[in-house]
């Protein structure tokens, strides 16, 4: 095993999930996900598209502390606690997107038998992706890696 992979099987053992920061690059803006929430707590893994390596590292480390605290977090359902001052909707990512953004929890894992959900966020103004007047020039930078099934609505 090379010492990332030693890393990442130490932090699952020892605090229960580890996080992967990905660069953008050409194909993509760069994200987040956590591998072992799956094998430890049996949660869906967390992935956070777009926003800053550090912040989306530590919105998934608080998430992974709430799952230790025994909140279970469902696909299709907004959260106010993820983002101060801001609800985000998780969903699911359908698995078509594995080979793309998880090839680390793939390999870990050893198959794509895990499930993962998308962490959704607002700009600052609470325009999600999927409004008419979410911004041009952002609009690549957090594609949606489901499919959103219902029509979604903020939230109450």
């Amino acid at each position: 095993m090379t010492p990332s992979d030693k890393k990442l099987h130490s932090d699952i053992e020892s605090h229960g999930w580890h996080v992967l920061k990905v660069l953008a690059d050409d194909t993509g803006p760069e994200f987040c996900y956590s591998v072992g929430l799956y094998k430890t707590f049996n949660h869906p893994e967390i992935l956070i598209v777009g926003l800053n390596l550090d912040l989306a590292h530590s919105l998934i480390n608080n998430i992974g502390e709430d799952i230790r605290a025994g909140k279970i977090f469902l696909s299709g359902q907004f959260y106010s606690n993820i983002l101060e001052n801001f609800k985000c909707l998780l969903y699911d990512v359908d698995k078509s997107y594995y080979d793309e953004y998880f090839g680390y929890a793939n390999w870990y894992y050893a198959n794509k038998d895990f499930p993962v959900l998308q962490c959704i966020y607002p700009t600052v103004n609470g325009v999600f992706p999927w409004d008419k007047n979410w911004p041009e020039e952002i609009k690549n930078l957090q594609p949606i890696l489901g499919q959103i099934k219902r029509n979604i609505t903020k939230g109450t």
